[in-house]
């Protein structure tokens, strides 16, 4: 009986082992997508403070 649960034992540890070396593996490409959308958020504040500056000038334009 107990060589069965060290077998069980081991399997679970190889198990383990396997789990941790591919989310090593997702862990790093998730740190490339998150460098690749870093350019979006930089490019998404030039479009909202573009957007806004032309609402603003607009409705200084209709003020006068």
């Amino acid at each position: 009986m107990a060589s069965k649960t060290q077998k069980d034992i081991e399997k679970l540890y190889d198990h383990a082992r396997v789990a941790n070396e591919e989310l090593g593996a997702v862990k790093t490409t998730l740190e490339v997508v998150k460098n690749d959308v870093a350019w979006l958020k930089k490019g998404f504040w030039w479009i909202v403070g573009g957007s806004l500056t032309t609402a603003i000038a607009t409705i200084l334009n209709l003020i006068k």
